[in-house]
């Protein structure tokens, strides 16, 4: 998609975009930033989990197989509201908040299949643009900054290697329960990188006036100030 076709994404209210590939720690980063900001906090990828979830439901997704002929009807039957509260972000699916269920490792592969598609994507556009006109936001995804919101007051990109990102992912699948050996995870990462960064629809990518901000070696303290700090100069007319 072209920065024209971005542009309609509402410039009125200040938005933080953060993007970066899984498990560089956008959830938690983009979570505390908006803490102490006072700002809502949107999470896209809760979004496309939910709506893949909701697919899965609909019998639409069978496995590895999906059915594109029944695509965009069962994606307008999907009943999807977003709720940016300050405190955390609720994803309300058929009328019912989702929760664990979306957290699943299916789910997240489910997620980024369906991502490349155009009418999934423009879905989920949506009702990220649509939060933004109820108040000020920290948005993270993985195309905020160069399509969602092309004209945020501030983008950040964020990074961590593949050895981390996967060390991160393994001690999150243990708190659920699963045992992963650190080699499955990186595979997984990898391929997910892999499919996230060559999409034709929105790939993943750095936007050019983004800062990057890596999540390691330092804290997340370090990381939530550099950003909130870079902020404050954009507010105050003073570049980050």
């Amino acid at each position: 998609m072209s920065r024209a076709e971005g542009a309609t994404a509402p410039a009125s209210l200040p938005v933080i975009a953060i993007d970066g590939a899984a498990a560089t720690g956008k959830t938690t980063t983009a979570s505390r930033v908006a803490a102490a900001l006072g700002f809502c906090y949107v999470d896209s990828g809760a979004i496309y989990r939910a709506v893949a979830f909701g697919l899965r439901e609909l019998g639409v997704i069978e496995g590895e197989e999906l059915d594109e002929a029944r695509l965009a009807d069962a994606l307008e039957s999907l009943r999807l509201e977003v709720d940016p509260r300050p405190e955390r972000f609720v994803v309300r699916l058929n009328e019912r908040e989702v929760g664990p269920e979306i957290r699943t490792p299916e789910i997240s592969g489910l997620a980024s299949r369906i991502a490349r598609l155009g009418t999934v994507r423009a879905r989920v556009r949506e009702l990220v643009r649509d939060a933004a006109r109820r108040g000020p936001l920290v948005v993270e995804g993985r195309d905020i900054g160069t399509v969602v919101f092309p004209d945020a007051r501030l983008k950040v990109y964020l990074t961590a290697d593949l050895a981390v990102r996967a060390l991160r992912r393994q001690h999150d699948l243990r708190k659920q329960g699963r045992e992963v050996s650190l080699a499955e995870v990186e595979r997984e990462l990898s391929e997910r990188d892999e499919r996230d960064s060559t999409r034709a629809e929105s790939p993943l990518r750095r936007a050019d006036d983004a800062i990057e901000v890596s999540t390691w070696p330092g804290t997340i303290d370090e990381q939530v100030e550099t950003i909130v700090s870079a902020y404050r100069k954009i507010e105050a007319g003073a570049r980050p």
